[in-house]
């Protein structure tokens, strides 16, 4: 089998402006200055070889601070124009408006922000500067205004774990693309640092594996976690997440780490140098050092190596070197136990990994194989298999894209990766509409059209919205009724009346422009009393079921919600209005408030 690497992570800087403290090459404590770091002329020759490669390889340009690097743009366009897909690591505190389109114009496709606390007092003290949390906010949503996929991540520790939940509502909330959750390994900074337990490890990658389905749009992605296989396969030995990640521990097999000084090692939580680009080539580093090649035909030992997981997750090689200094040793943070020796699980997943054949098994057909080159190459592999197995089951011996649609574990798995979006001199990017979609506001009064037109574009931004469709539109419209519902009952009605009308415009004296839109309002419902049926019907319902952003709270329920961190409030009324809904209460009353919290896989932040 061939290995390739699917991604390569470049520590391109040990310069920094934070001081973190799990730092894990302890940026800016041994930062060695400008001269340690390869040349922009160097770097961009080894990104030519990892394309030579890879030419669809992710590579992910991260420090220290890789926003320190003046050439950073120039780093990033040069890899971009390989078809690399790059992604910026980044504290976030260096990218501004500028900066953020001065990256998406050099082709950067992501960018993924440390965010570990969403209380500025946890955040700022983690990570040693006063005003990180601010910063690395306002860095992160400049770079989504400017059209770059925007990745949340987040180091669980003993002091933020139980926050988890609530920072994945909030980047699920802000257009996140990706919730990354990067398990602390005891190196650099972090080598006395005290890790979460092996129980609580295992807690938050079950919490990930429930909470997948809940944020629609947007992944969560354990990072050296492989038990997060197992896990998976425990609940669920068909889950298509099985079909569309790639097994265990990826160090050395599909994925490598260059250092600021050219050292490649086989992860970043990995000192022992496989080679270095300052005199090798990356080519050859990668096809014959045996500092990555011991892991591509692993002998694990201790429990992993007795463990029917071994294939399909491997444990962390990092976390056993950083352990006993045995980097085939057991993952000491795995809390399954094997049963004797074990026989391993073998499936797509580890054949992908471990035993795939790179030659198809089956013709093709040209349209099909088109498809297949979209999809991200390290998907590549296990979506070649899974569709070959698919048509050997049902007898067929050409693979076309009908196959392919048949054996996609979900309908958004079949999608290509959306391209980079070219923006114009204000960084703005134009959203399609569906066909219906423009024949509803088509048909929409012509004085309220513009206003929809403007509008939906920016709700879709904010949600992370690729497409406006008719059930878009009818979402927001739900949502702008439940808002007139509430202005309703503010001016005393306990229902759907016409009334509300006459006393909204005798309230916005001051502001004739307002007094016009109520009255081409009025004039239009009176005009279509059929659509208007359904309109009251609606909003009768709205105000029969107190839920949602409408819910009334009591005084002793909104008091409990104020103890909450202020940033946090929204996110924790949502989660308890949520518990309130399923369980029946038609206001949040202190009770509904404890059974949320109880309910809750991970402690509220408020008392």
């Amino acid at each position: 089998m061939t290995f390739v690497p699917y991604a390569v992570s470049w520590n391109l800087t040990s310069r920094c402006n934070l001081n973190c403290q799990h730092c894990y090459i302890d940026a800016g404590g041994r930062a060695k200055g400008v001269g340690s770091e390869l040349s922009t002329g160097k770097v961009c020759d080894t990104i030519d070889r990892i394309a030579h490669l890879n030419p669809g390889a992710v590579l992910i340009l991260t420090g220290g601070e890789p926003m320190a690097r003046e050439d950073i743009y120039d780093i990033c366009s040069h890899a971009s124009k390989l078809g690399l897909m790059v992604v910026l690591g980044t504290n976030g505190t260096m990218l501004s408006g500028d900066t953020a389109r001065r990256l998406a114009g050099a082709g950067v496709m992501g960018v993924g922000v440390s965010i570990d606390s969403l209380r500025p007092e946890e955040h700022d003290r983690f990570r040693g500067y006063d005003g990180a949390l601010k910063k690395s906010i306002d860095g992160l949503l400049a770079a989504r205004d400017a059209g770059i996929n925007i990745q949340v991540q987040t180091t669980p520790t003993s002091r933020n774990m139980e926050e988890i939940p609530l920072i994945a509502e909030w980047a699920h909330r802000i257009g996140a693309k990706v919730f990354n959750l990067f398990f602390l390994v005891c190196t650099g900074r972090g080598e006395k640092m005290a890790d979460i337990t092996p129980d609580e490890y295992e807690k938050i990658l079950k919490w990930a594996a429930d909470a997948r389905e809940s944020f629609p749009g947007m992944m969560i992605r354990p990072k050296c976690a492989p038990h997060f296989k197992r896990i998976l396969h425990q609940e669920n030995p068909d889950s298509h997440l099985l079909k569309t990640y790639i097994a265990a521990c990826r160090a050395g097999t599909h994925y490598c780490r260059i250092t600021p000084e050219g050292n490649v090692t086989p992860c970043p939580y990995m000192d022992n140098v496989a080679g270095s680009v300052v005199d090798t080539d990356f080519v050859s580093i990668w096809n014959e050092s045996e500092g990555l090649s011991r892991y591509r035909e692993p002998e694990y030992e201790g429990k992993c190596g007795r463990c029917k997981y071994r294939l399909l997750c491997g444990g962390c090689r990092a976390r056993a070197l950083a352990t006993d200094g045995n980097d085939m040793g057991e993952d000491a943070w795995c809390v399954y136990e094997p049963i004797g020796q074990e026989e391993a699980i073998v499936n797509i997943d580890t054949q992908s990994k471990f035993g795939a054949d790179d030659e198809s098994q089956l013709e093709w057909t040209k349209e099909a194989l088109d498809t297949l080159g979209k999809i991200p190459v390290f998907a590549r592999s296990i979506v070649k298999l899974g569709v070959e197995k698919v048509a050997r089951e049902k007898g067929i011996e050409v693979v076309t894209l009908e196959v392919m649609r048949d054996a996609a574990p979900s309908p958004q798995f079949m999608k290509p990766p959306a391209a980079q979006v070219k923006k114009d001199d204000a960084g703005e990017k134009d959203i399609p509409w569906d066909d219906d979609a423009k024949e509803r506001v088509a048909n929409a009064p012509e004085f309220v059209r513009p206003g929809i037109m403007k509008l939906m574009p920016i709700r879709a931004k904010e949600r992370g919205v690729e497409r406006i469709t008719s059930e878009f539109l009818t979402e927001i419209r739900d949502e702008s009724m439940m808002l007139v519902t509430r202005r309703m009952k503010k001016f005393g009605f306990d229902n759907a009346n016409m009334g509300a009308w006459d006393v909204a415009k005798d309230k916005m004296k001051k502001s004739p422009a307002k007094q016009k839109v109520i009255d081409q309002i009025t004039a239009m419902l009176g005009g279509r009393a059929g659509k208007n049926e359904k309109i009251m019907e609606k909003f009768e319902s709205f105000f029969a079921d107190d839920v949602g952003e409408k819910m009334g709270w009591t005084d002793g329920a909104r008091k409990r919600l104020e103890r909450a961190p202020e940033m946090l409030r929204p996110m924790v009324k949502k989660t308890v209005e949520k518990y309130a809904k399923e369980n029946g209460f038609k206001f949040v009353t202190e009770e509904a408030v404890q059974g949320s919290m109880d309910n809750s896989p991970m402690k509220m932040p408020f008392k």
